[in-house]
């Protein structure tokens, strides 16, 4: 079905990108586990064009290095709404200076489970683009 004479959809730069990305506090972690790929809700920043979050014990952390993962954000601006996909490589850190000048020890998550695990994403690509709808 062809895009409505009202609906425009624009292709966003990777600073546009970046801007959004740090706009918002939650995004989707899709990556391989036991053979399939799965989705995981997770809070986040973002610190130098690159992605943190923690993360409990768990399926996303098992081979979480193995394989790329992909990362995408969405969000609403008056009659627009975004969506940015970043894909690249994610790493557990270990390293307390790392873990520390990242600022992820002052994240804060919704969910309660405790999560001493900290993950970077490292992109490879970042992309976006913006949907607006002259009609709302």
């Amino acid at each position: 079905m062809p895009a409505s004479p009202e609906a425009m959809v624009e292709e966003l730069t990777e600073e546009s990108c970046w801007e959004l990305l740090g706009s918002a506090v939650i995004g989707r972690l899709a990556l391989l586990v036991d053979g399939e790929v799965d989705i995981f809700p997770v809070n986040y920043l973002v610190k130098d064009r690159v992605i943190f979050f923690k993360s409990a014990p768990g399926s996303k952390l098992m081979n979480i290095a193995e394989h790329p993962v992909a990362f995408e954000v969405d969000g609403t601006a008056r009659r627009d709404r975004w969506s940015v996909v970043v894909k690249g490589r994610a790493e557990r850190m270990g390293f307390d200076t790392d873990i520390e000048e990242s600022g992820i020890l002052g994240l804060h998550t919704l969910d309660p489970t405790e999560k001493r695990n900290y993950v970077r994403i490292v992109p490879h690509t970042v992309s976006g683009r913006r949907f607006t709808n002259a009609r709302r």
